[in-house]
């Protein structure tokens, strides 16, 4: 028997490093309760599902840029390049300045960094991105375990009612 079981209702945590949320016991209540429960937790893991993905591949992103500034070399200086105009379009250039890298930092606001300096803020990003995802996935699993619960008790409700049903209809015919 399913009884008391902690909603997860934000996805930040408690200062004390606790899941926010509230206690409800799922076997007192109603069927439109649970499935209004259900319906909210559906929302929540597809919201937190869409925001996970776009972390890793912020991380992703992040962790490409770090690669390129490996190729930025005396080695390949006046070598022929691609140069990203957006995702899919890229022109013809020539590395030119080994030194200095253009960066984005964040809304599409670019700085030039040396390369060491955009090395270190791009092992910043990525690790505080990757903190995020864990956080993000951490509050996914708790939301699949409470939809799992919820879905749970709904199965045992249902079947509650078939045999509330059942005997009914074997009082009345006897």
């Amino acid at each position: 028997r399913l009884s008391f079981r902690r909603l997860h209702s934000e996805m930040s945590a408690s200062p004390s490093g606790e899941p926010s949320g509230r206690l409800v016991d799922f076997n007192q209540l109603t069927w439109d309760q649970l499935n209004q429960i259900h319906q909210t937790l559906q929302t929540d893991i597809q919201n937190i599902t869409s925001s996970y993905g776009s972390l890793r591949v912020g991380v992703g992103r992040y962790k490409t840029s770090e690669d390129c500034l490996q190729h930025i070399s005396d080695e390949n200086k006046d070598k022929d390049i691609l140069v990203p105009l957006t995702s899919s379009l890229y022109i013809p250039g020539k590395l030119k300045d080994i030194k200095k890298v253009i960066v984005e930092i964040g809304d599409k606001f670019f700085v030039e960094k040396d390369v060491k300096e955009a090395k270190a803020f791009l092992e910043r990003k990525i690790e505080i991105l990757e903190k995020q995802v864990k956080a993000v996935g951490d509050v996914l699993g708790r939301k699949n375990q409470d939809i799992q619960v919820v879905n749970m008790v709904r199965r045992a409700k249902a079947q509650e009612a078939l045999a509330a049903q059942s005997q009914a209809q074997n009082a009345s015919t006897s």
